[in-house]
């Protein structure tokens, strides 16, 4: 009896672990140019985090990654809810690793679309996620989730405490 009370005691304990570890918080933070919408622990080695950003017409917002380490890896996701001239580039130091190029879309406009890269810069090259509205007539608002590891932060105008 007091095995099957260790046993379920142990089992409740690990359940909320792994609840509280993926759930992470969901508060939702209003700046004008960017929304936290969600942020998440993932299995205790990765960090989510889900933004919606509004790009004024000829504006850009860069999110920075930082302490990457060769080999971390990092994938997101985009889209564009309004607006279309919103483009993303990911750029590791000066080389560009990533830009937004769907094929078939008119110049300066952009579908959602994954990315994914693995480090192979040396520790302390800046990784920037840059989101610009090419467009001169609409507001861009883009939905961006971001999964890297916990050794790593985002820096910039973010704030992901």
């Amino acid at each position: 009896m007091n095995r099957k009370i260790l046993a379920l005691g142990l089992a409740l304990i690990i359940v909320l672990t792994m609840f509280a570890g993926c759930s992470g918080g969901s508060e939702s933070t209003n700046t004008g140019k960017y929304e936290t919408l969600r942020g998440a622990v993932l299995g205790g080695k990765w960090q989510m985090y889900q933004f919606r950003l509004k790009l004024e017409p000829g504006s850009a917002f860069d999110i920075d990654l930082l302490e990457l380490v060769p080999g971390d890896r990092v994938e997101g996701y985009f889209y564009p809810e309004t607006g279309s001239g919103a483009t993303v580039e990911v750029i590791a130091g000066s080389s560009v690793i990533y830009k937004t190029e769907p094929a078939g879309v008119p110049a300066g406009s952009t579908m959602s679309d994954r990315f994914s890269f693995v480090v192979d810069q040396p520790l302390g090259t800046a990784h920037v996620l840059k989101f610009t509205n090419s467009g001169t007539e609409k507001t861009a608002s883009v939905f961006v989730e971001i999964i890297y590891p916990t050794t790593a932060e985002i820096r910039g105008p973010l704030d992901v405490k």
